[in-house]
């Protein structure tokens, strides 16, 4: 499964793509593995925003990583599991959301 991530103060965000062991995905699809970097956060602060690179320059980082959802209304969402061919997570305002999420 691909893990996109766009939040870049994450600590879990390295190259676009997410490093957490596991993910858990809220009832509101945020991010609840997000987890701000107080460093990455200062540089975004001093510099006013971190450069983004684009997809197609990262090497796509694939793995089996569990990930959990308790977003009930979501496609994706079988028994609190998510079964999407991979997710990305993006930036919204203070937390982090799943772009991935599709109401049924």
């Amino acid at each position: 499964m691909e893990i996109r991530c766009k939040k870049t103060d994450c600590a879990y965000n390295t190259g676009a793509s997410c490093s957490a062991e596991s993910i858990m995905v809220g009832g509101y699809a945020d991010c609840e593995t997000y987890s701000p970097d107080e460093l990455k956060k200062s540089l975004i602060i001093k510099n006013g925003n971190l450069f983004e690179i684009s997809e197609e320059l990262v090497a796509k980082n694939t793995r089996n990583v569990p990930l959990s959802c308790r977003a009930k209304h979501c496609l994706f969402n079988r028994q609190s599991k998510c079964y999407a061919n991979g997710i990305t997570v993006i930036d919204d305002e203070d937390d982090a959301g799943c772009a991935t999420f599709i109401e049924r």
